[in-house]
């Protein structure tokens, strides 16, 4: 095997490791988003409501400013 060929397939690896680096940097929030939003929509379903019931949501004046 000649010494050249050996590096090439280390640049090439090192290559193929940073583009999936990148990939997984650029791909990895939005799976995360789509998630977040999937499962905010089967636990904040209206007809099942989750908590205390009986509880009063108040809205703060600084809320209402904003």
């Amino acid at each position: 095997m000649l010494p050249t060929r050996h590096w090439l397939d280390f640049f090439l690896y090192i290559g193929r490791v940073f583009l999936l680096l990148i990939l997984l940097a650029v791909l990895l929030p939005k799976l995360v988003a789509v998630c977040n939003s999937l499962m905010s929509t089967l636990l904040h379903n209206d007809q099942n409501p989750h908590g205390n019931p009986i509880r009063v949501e108040t809205i703060l004046s600084r809320e209402l400013h904003v």
